[in-house]
């Protein structure tokens, strides 16, 4: 009797451990870095210049009439973390459709508008929860999450207060938005992608996938025009013949600029073909109906003394036109 007294009593003891450690692990909190990706309406082509131009006027006239649409795809990041009051939603974004329109229609700068410092701004929380929920109710909305060491998240909110640090009397690197730029590179801007990429290359937790979702390309410089090519004015039907990407031996700024774009489609697709693969080290999730994947990054190591921004390694031409407009 006393035996049976005492499984009894070990039994239950053990169960309420079970549950309890389930308690905590359910309310535990993590620093987490969250890319949320929002594709394009219609897919793109990168094969070609020319492919490219299509799809993309194909997109844009499908989806003239659309209300809440990023025209090329968009990123958008959430931190989540134990040392912050509340979650920080926040996405780099261009701040003009007028200025883009100049530059496409009067100066003829053509692929130039893919390089070019845009001026630019840093969304609200407000606008960015109500484009977050459109593209979910359209199911063109997924995650990346990638959970961090507490250290990585002070490190990345360093970096975010400086990059919104104004770097001469007018502007802060925020306020600059374009194709060509790498934020962790001394007062540049970024593109919606870059930006949350360089939140991860800052603690050392892009993953091999990252390569796939990168497109790199070289433009040729007879579809660049304004002023990154002496102020030429590039017809449609030169972007419309070229049928492919810069290939030859070439100098680069002269003959070709090179370009790469993180492309929020590609990921998205990534994404949603993970439910799918069951990826070793990847974990699929829906969070409200969202489809995501989680990576655990918490052990990633990186050199904390590392200064938060760095040179440019080679010049771009897109960048020298930046500098030179922010008298740099």
């Amino acid at each position: 009797m006393i035996k049976r007294l005492l499984t009894i009593l070990l039994l239950l003891f053990f169960l309420y451990s079970a549950n309890a450690n389930a308690e905590q692990s359910k309310d535990e909190k993590y620093n987490e870095v969250t890319l949320y990706l929002m594709p394009t309406m219609h897919p793109l082509d990168w094969s070609s210049p020319a492919a490219l131009y299509k799809t993309m006027m194909d997109c844009y006239l499908k989806t003239i009439g659309l209300p809440d649409n990023y025209l090329l795809g968009h990123l958008a990041v959430r931190l989540e973390s134990p040392i912050l009051e509340k979650p920080i939603l926040l996405a780099q974004a261009s701040g003009s459709i007028q200025e883009k329109t100049d530059l496409i229609l009067k100066q003829k700068v053509g692929f130039g508008i893919i390089g070019a410092a845009l001026s630019g701004r840093i969304e609200t929380e407000k606008e960015l929860e109500h484009k977050l929920n459109v593209y979910a109710k359209r199911k063109k909305l997924a995650f990346l999450k990638y959970r961090i060491s507490e250290k990585a998240m002070y490190r990345i909110l360093a970096f975010i207060d400086k990059y919104k640090q104004k770097i001469n009397d007018k502007n802060a690197a925020c306020d600059f938005y374009g194709g060509a730029f790498w934020p962790r590179y001394h007062n540049e801007g970024a593109g919606c992608s870059t930006f949350g990429f360089a939140l991860l290359d800052l603690v050392n937790v892009l993953t091999p996938e990252t390569e796939k979702w990168k497109m790199e390309l070289k433009i040729p410089t007879e579809i660049i025009g304004g002023e990154f090519n002496n102020g030429k004015k590039i017809k449609t039907a030169t972007i419309k013949n070229t049928k492919s990407w810069f290939n030859k031996e070439g100098k680069a700024n002269v003959d070709y600029i090179e370009y790469h774009v993180y492309e929020p489609s590609i990921m998205f697709d990534w994404v949603l073909e993970t439910k799918s693969t069951n990826r070793v080290g990847y974990v699929f999730v829906e969070e409200q109906g969202i489809p995501g994947v989680i990576i655990d990054k918490r052990d990633a190591d990186f050199d904390e003394n590392e200064p938060l921004f760095l040179n440019r390694p080679e010049p771009n031409r897109f960048i020298d036109v930046y500098y030179k407009k922010i008298g740099l």
